[in-house]
């Protein structure tokens, strides 16, 4: 079976190498998220990003295309000065993707396209001249895009549900939950998915990714793919870049995608006692 994740997430600031792939230290979109990654020919669909900025208080400035892949063979090419059909700017952090945008033409039966968004803290993104891209003016950012399909027939894809994200120590499994209370130091986390998660693809089934983030520290592992048609529980190890002391907030995110695009989030914010 042909491996293809449909969730693309440009990590990385607009001028800085690649972040730690689970450190979210930096204004950074972690995922657009959908309803469903795959329609009917004609139905609207609203994408929210899931983001965070640490410095918080800033005012972010947000640009969102919607690309053709035959125009954005490469989903990067969105942030290109042509090829593209403007969304949405502004302070906004989702939009929503007209009907008439999501039909298909002449004998399609399927067709897919691009959603790219771009976050720049205090000013709005600009057409960088010389690469004739969107660029943070501040070098400062982060951007990300993700597949949407149009569908005529067949069964439509739905996200992956979540049946419990969990803390474990000590043989116990508490609920990850937000405004959770949860042990100082080094923490066992657990996303378990639920039944049907992993749907049919090509004749078999889906793989699972499972990705973490949080505000400090780093994960082990930052991802999990499981076997194709395997849905079972994903573990990871949280080691805080200090140890969390007694009050201390930090915020964590867990993202659990398909292979067809469809994804769910979980975001809590948790207190070390």
């Amino acid at each position: 079976m042909q491996t293809r994740w449909l969730v693309l997430v440009g990590l990385a600031g607009c001028a800085d190498p690649l972040p730690s792939p689970s450190t979210v230290d930096v204004l950074r979109i972690l995922a657009l998220s959908t309803a469903t990654p795959e329609v009917r020919p004609g139905e609207a669909l609203a994408v929210r990003a899931v983001w965070h900025d640490p410095l918080g208080g800033r005012a972010i400035r947000w640009r969102w295309r919607l690309c053709d892949p035959g125009a954005a063979a490469d989903p990067r090419d969105c942030a290109r000065a042509s090829g593209s059909v403007e969304l949405g700017s502004g302070e906004t952090d989702r939009v929503e993707l007209p009907a008439a945008a999501l039909a298909l033409r002449g004998t399609e039966t399927e067709r897919t396209l691009v959603v790219y968004a771009i976050a720049c803290p205090t000013m709005d993104p600009v057409i960088d001249p010389r690469e004739e891209r969107l660029v943070c003016p501040e070098g400062v950012g982060s951007e990300a895009f993700r597949r949407v399909t149009v569908r005529a027939t067949g069964v439509l894809n739905r996200p992956p549900p979540i049946a419990a994200w969990t803390v474990d120590q000590s043989g116990r499994s508490t609920p990850l939950e937000d405004g959770a209370t949860v042990p100082a130091g080094p923490l066992s986390l657990t996303l378990t998915p639920g039944a049907g998660a992993a749907e049919s693809i090509d004749g078999g089934s889906e793989s699972l990714m499972a990705s973490v983030y949080v505000s400090t520290g780093s994960v082990d592992p930052p991802r999990v793919v499981t076997e194709p048609g395997v849905v079972a529980p994903m573990a990871f190890r949280w080691t805080p870049g200090r140890v969390l002391s007694g009050g201390e907030v930090a915020r964590v995110w867990a993202v659990l995608r398909d292979q067809r695009g469809g994804e769910t989030v979980r975001s809590v914010t948790v207190t070390a006692r």
